[in-house]
């Protein structure tokens, strides 16, 4: 019986000793939005991506499997964060993807990307033009929301 124990403990101690150290790979404060290091590799940051208390996974969107993390309730001002792994029919798989939005004091939600692509220059380019371009298709639409909303304020309502 001890020797089984000490064989399962072996081969968990073997099964820890094999999974990547994720320690860096997500800088992860609670209050602030997550920032991945690219050197750390694409499987490295889609295990620790997973691994962040309150990650929320979702069905594949786009080619992407996307993992989402909203700040903690009450954080001022809010943020949410959304990153893509590509699937393996996506043109720049392998490549992982960050899109942060954080709320501005002037009610606007701001977009902002970061890409970390492993299959060639070409193709990471193109997916971070096609991240930017995004970003500002989001951060354009929640301006002219508040701006749309602001226009049908009675100038002598209180702007909150």
């Amino acid at each position: 019986m001890a020797a089984m124990q000490s064989g399962a403990a072996s081969v968990a101690a073997l099964f820890l000793a094999a999974l990547p150290d994720t320690g860096g790979a997500l800088a992860q404060d609670a209050s602030k939005p997550p920032q991945i290091d690219c050197a750390s590799g694409f499987d490295t940051l889609r295990i620790a991506a997973f691994n962040i208390a309150g990650a929320a996974g979702s069905a594949e969107e786009d080619g992407f499997e996307i993992v989402r993390i909203n700040s903690p309730a009450g954080q001022t001002p809010p943020w949410r964060a959304e990153l893509g792994f590509t699937t393996p029919w996506h043109p720049a798989h392998p490549a992982v993807t960050l899109r942060t939005l954080r709320l501005q004091v002037t009610g606007v939600w701001t977009a902002d990307s970061k890409v970390c692509g492993y299959s060639g220059a070409d193709k990471t380019a193109a997916l971070a033009a096609e991240m930017k371009a995004g970003d500002k298709a989001l951060t354009d639409a929640s301006r002219d929301e508040v701006e749309k909303r602001n226009s049908q304020r009675s100038p002598l309502q209180s702007p909150h």
